[in-house]
């Protein structure tokens, strides 16, 4: 018994020691910011001394991002400010963009700035908030005299009348939510949010709807955000019915076999044994739908993490997609001759950026067809067709 009596007080006093150390080691005092990261001032600092790889960083020159950094600086200002070693505002700001542009892992970033990962996600949150708040009034609103314009845009442009925008859907690949099912899984096989978006003869998105989950990749998606809603539902304001061919017709957005037919949303003919005049009408048509398309490629070009699966669940996805929407009319705004690309130079590879599934709905109303038919006789009138339409629709000149 002294034994056991012996070797139980050694172990107790073992023990006794051993937590003594583990308080002592718990009194000292942890650093601010770990020595591994307190080099990353001089990281902040390599950004801006480097001006002839600056707009490969972040995809604008030095003038536009001093001057998005203006819009976005009240938002990005900390309330009150207890760390020594705080990121300041314009770095966030630089971080974010370059994450954005290049698209990288976002472990890739935080080792290259010097950033926790647990900051960085802080971090993307707050510079995305700040950039769709502070852009918001890029986005133009819907009155009469804007959809004029617009159409006015694209009879000039794309040669297309009563035109007054070009509606695609894109799938943006994310992470797979936890305890999502197949809510977000789209007919691709991935997890993914929709992006909806319709845009100016110039590019520029006019509206965007982003959120929708995957499984919604067709007209679900269009008809349950607010401008489908409104739009299907006959309660925009749009201008009064222009004459052509004598006859009334309605302004409208063009879109592909995603959408159905409807007054204000014309799509191709879709029979395969097509009459000539039908051929050009397509032709016409895709041509000002095509706008759209550009539009998704510059977006992708310019902000390569839309195009690949964003590590982040649905609403920080969805924030991330909106600041690039907003980021894309900014610049097509202040510096259009260096943002925009060559339709040529635009990626053309299959991505996880993939389009919408065709619409399988009911049999447009007789109207619709009216309306398409009406178009089509336009674009094959001398008065509403182009020298070269033919040859570029692969028909024979009459």
């Amino acid at each position: 018994m002294d034994a056991r009596r012996k070797l139980l007080i050694v172990g107790l006093a073992a023990l006794v020691v051993a937590e003594e150390e583990d308080n002592e080691r718990r009194k000292r005092r942890r650093h601010w910011v770990n020595p591994y990261l307190q080099d990353r001032n001089e990281k902040y600092e390599n950004i801006y001394r480097r001006p002839s790889v600056f707009f490969e960083n972040f995809h604008m020159t030095e003038k536009d991002f001093c001057g998005l950094f203006g819009l976005v600086e009240p938002y990005l200002v900390p309330n009150r400010n207890t760390r020594p070693e705080a990121i300041p505002p314009k770095a966030k700001l630089a971080i974010v963009l370059e994450f954005l542009a290049s698209g990288d892992l976002q472990r890739h970033v935080c080792s290259t700035y010097r950033i926790s990962k647990q900051h960085f996600e802080v971090i993307i949150g707050q510079v995305c908030e700040a950039i769709c708040i502070s852009l918001s009034k890029e986005f133009p609103k819907w009155h009469k005299d804007s959809m004029l314009q617009w159409a006015k845009d694209f009879e000039e442009e794309w040669n297309f009348p009563n035109c007054i925008g070009a509606v695609g859907g894109k799938h943006v690949a994310i992470k797979a939510p936890p305890n999502s099912g197949s809510r977000f899984c789209n007919y691709k096989g991935f997890h993914s949010i929709v992006l909806m978006a319709i845009c100016d003869a110039h590019y520029r998105f006019t509206y965007i709807d982003v959120g929708a989950c995957g499984s919604e990749g067709d007209m679900n998606a269009f008809s349950q955000c607010e401008f489908g809603k409104a739009l299907l539902s006959e309660t925009l304001n749009f201008p009064d019915d222009n004459a052509l061919n004598g006859e009334r017709t309605p302004y409208f957005i063009v879109g592909d076999d995603a959408f159905p037919l409807h007054k204000r949303i014309m799509k191709p003919f879709g029979s395969r044994n097509l009459a000539v005049d039908e051929r050009v009408f397509n032709y016409r048509l895709s041509r000002a739908r095509r706008c759209i398309e550009t539009a998704f490629g510059i977006l992708c070009a310019r902000w390569m993490a839309v195009q690949r699966t964003l590590l982040s669940g649905p609403e920080k996805s969805q924030n991330i997609v909106a600041a690039c929407c907003s980021l894309h009319n900014f610049l097509l705004r202040t510096s259009p001759s260096t943002y925009a690309i060559n339709e040529d130079s635009l990626i053309k590879a299959d991505t996880v950026f993939t389009d919408l599934r065709p619409c399988c709905r009911g049999r447009p109303h007789d109207f619709c067809k009216s309306i398409r038919v009406n178009l089509k006789n336009f674009v094959n009138s001398p008065a509403g067709s182009v020298a070269w339409q033919n040859e570029a629709a692969g028909v024979q000149n009459n």
